[in-house]
C-alpha cells in the first residue's frame, strides 16, 4: 500500500521532525495506525515500578519487621534476619524501584509521566496498580490521575496550533459485573466484540469534558460510587477494579473542515486493580468472602495472560477467561505504551503476597507492547484513498511483464488481488458502521418520543445511503471488470 495522502497528515509529520511513517493497515472506522517517533510503531517493554509504602498503624503496633529494602533506585532486596533457606530470589531488579518515604509526584514523573503523555501525540497508553490489599494502590493512582490530567491540560494550554476533544468514561468490574461509574443505574453492561476497536462495553457513559473543574467532578461521582468495604486489613478496601478511560482527540486549526482532513485520537487507562487478599488474613466471611474469590480469579487470569505473553506469543492467551484482561487487552501486548506500578508493604507478615507481587512484576517487565499513531481520517478523505489505491494497483496490474518473470507475475497478481479484496471487505464493514450508528441515532430518537426528527432522519437515510457505498461500489466494479 502506498502513504496516505493529506495536508494535515504532512504537516503533521513534519512537525514531529519527520520520524513518522504512517502504516498501512485501516479499519472500517477510519482509523489508520502508523509508526511515531519513539515508543510508535516499534515493540516497547511494559515499564514497571515497584513502590513500597511505609508500615501502617497495625504492622506498628504489632513491631512487624521490615523486610523489604530499596539498596538502589532499580533494585529490592529481601533482608530476612531469620535463618531460612528459600527457593524465591533475594534480589529483584526493575525499571524503578521507589522508597517508602518516596512521594506520589515522584513516582508520576519519573514512572508514569512519560507513557500517559503519548496519548497527546495519538498513542495509547494505559497505567495500572498492582498489588495486594492494603499496600497503596489507590493511594498512587489517585494522585497519578490527577497529575496525568493537570499535565494534559498543560499541553492544550501550550498548543493552541490544534484543537482538542477530551472524553471521559469510567468502569468498575464488581463480582464479574461491569457497571457504569457516571451513571446511577447499576445494571451490568455488556462486552461487545468490534472489528475495529476490540472489545468495547455497551452503553458506557462518555462525558465531553469542559475544563478541569468537570473533571474533578465527575472524578467525584466516581469515588462516591466505587464498591469499597472493610476487612480486617483494610477499612476502606477497594472491592472491584476500577477503569478511569480519558480519550483525546486532536487536529490541527488551519485544516479543520477540510474535506481530507484527519485527527490524532488515543486515549489513556487509569486502572486501580482491586487487591489480592487471602481470605485467612482478611478474615473474610460472607459477601466479603464472595467478592475477594472474584477479585482473585480474575487477578489469576491477568497473572496468567502476564505469565503467558512474557514467554512469547506462541499458544493460546487467555483473555476471554475475564472480563478484566478482555478490556485491558491492547494495553497486555497491544496498540498500548503501558506502565505497571506494583504496590507493596515491607512487613514480614505479608512476605507471601510481597512475593507473589514481585514475581508478577518480573514476568510483566518481560512483556513487548507495539504501540502506534493511531490517525483517522474523515469519511471522504477515506473513499478517496481507497479509490487511489485501486487505480495504483490497476496501472500495475497493466504494466508489461518479460516473458521470464512470468512466475514473479503470477505471485505480484495473487498480492494484487488480495490486497483489493481487504479493501473491498473494509468498504463493506466502513459502510456496516456508518449504518449502524444511523441505527443507533435513529433509535435514540425515537425513545425520546421525537416522532417528527425519526420522519425526517428516515428522509435523509434514503437520500444519503447511495452516496458514499454507492461511490466506493461502482469504483470496485470498475476496477474489478477491468482487472478481469
Amino acid at each position: 500500500m502506498g502513504t496516505i495522502a493529506g495536508d494535515e497528515l504532512m504537516s503533521w509529520e513534519n512537525a514531529q521532525g519527520g520520524g513518522g511513517s504512517v502504516a498501512s493497515g485501516f479499519g472500517p472506522g477510519g482509523a489508520i495506525a502508523g509508526g511515531g517517533r519513539s515508543g510508535g510503531g516499534g515493540a516497547e517493554r511494559i515499564r514497571v515500578s515497584v513502590r513500597l509504602r511505609p508500615l501502617n498503624a497495625k504492622e506498628l503496633a504489632r513491631n512487624d519487621p521490615l523486610d523489604w529494602e530499596c539498596i538502589n533506585d532499580t533494585t529490592v532486596i529481601f533482608r530476612n534476619s531469620l535463618p531460612e533457606r528459600s527457593m524465591f530470589p533475594t534480589a529483584y531488579t526493575f525499571d524503578r524501584v521507589f522508597q517508602c518515604d518516596s512521594t506520589t509526584k515522584q513516582v508520576y514523573l519519573e514512572a508514569a509521566r512519560e507513557v500517559a503523555l503519548s496519548v497527546v501525540s495519538g498513542i495509547n497508553a494505559s497505567i495500572f496498580a498492582y498489588g495486594q490489599t492494603s499496600s497503596g494502590k489507590t493511594y498512587t493512582m489517585t494522585g497519578i490521575t490527577e497529575y496525568a490530567v493537570t499535565d494534559v491540560y498543560d499541553y492544550i494550554e501550550r498548543h493552541k496550533e490544534r484543537a482538542f476533544v477530551l472524553k471521559f468514561s469510567a468502569m468498575e468490574i464488581y463480582n464479574e459485573a461491569v457497571r457504569d461509574l457516571l451513571s446511577t443505574d447499576s445494571t451490568p453492561l455488556r462486552l461487545l466484540d468490534d472489528p475495529d476497536r476490540g472489545t468495547v462495553v455497551e452503553k458506557l457513559t462518555e462525558e465531553t469534558l469542559r475544563d478541569w473543574d468537570h473533571m474533578k467532578e465527575l472524578l467525584s461521582i466516581c469515588e462516591a460510587q466505587r464498591q469499597i468495604g472493610e476487612t480486617s486489613l483494610n477499612e476502606t478496601s477497594s472491592r472491584s477494579h476500577q477503569i478511569l478511560r480519558l480519550i483525546i482527540e486532536s487536529s490541527a486549526c488551519e485544516f479543520l473542515g477540510k474535506e481530507n482532513s484527519s485527527a490524532l485520537a488515543a486515549s489513556v487507562n487509569f486502572v486501580d486493580l482491586a487487591g489480592s487478599e487471602r481470605a485467612s488474613q482478611a478474615l473474610s466471611a460472607g459477601t466479603r468472602l464472595k467478592e475477594g474469590c472474584h477479585i482473585n480469579r480474575s487477578l489469576l487470569t491477568l497473572g496468567t495472560v502476564i505469565r503467558k505473553l512474557s514467554k512469547g506469543r506462541n499458544g493460546h492467551i487467555p483473555y476471554r477467561d475475564s472480563k478484566l484482561t478482555r478490556i485491558l487487552q491492547p494495553s497486555l501486548g497491544g496498540n498500548a505504551r503501558t506502565a505497571i506500578i506494583c504496590t507493596m508493604s515491607p512487613a514480614r507478615s505479608h512476605i507471601e503476597q510481597s512475593r507473589n507481587t514481585l514475581l508478577f512484576a518480573s514476568c510483566a517487565k518481560e512483556v513487548a507492547t507495539s504501540a502506534q499513531v493511531n490517525i483517522v481520517m474523515s469519511d471522504k478523505a477515506l473513499v478517496k484513498h481507497l479509490q487511489k489505491e485501486l487505480a495504483r494497483l490497476e496501472s500495475e496490474l497493466r504494466c508489461p511483464v518479460p516473458t521470464s518473470s512470468k512466475s514473479f507475475a503470477q505471485v505480484l497478481l495473487k498480492e494484487k488481488d488480495a490486497q483489493i479484496q481487504k479493501m473491498e471487505r473494509e468498504i463493506k464493514e466502513l459502510i456496516q458502521q456508518r449504518n449502524l450508528a444511523q441505527s443507533r441515532l435513529k433509535d435514540l430518537l425515537r425513545a425520546v418520543g421525537h416522532d417528527q426528527e425519526s420522519r425526517q432522519w428516515d428522509g435523509f437515510v434514503r437520500s444519503s445511503t447511495s452516496l458514499v457505498p454507492s461511490a466506493c461500489e461502482d469504483e470496485l466494479s470498475i476496477a474489478l471488470r477491468e482487472l478481469k
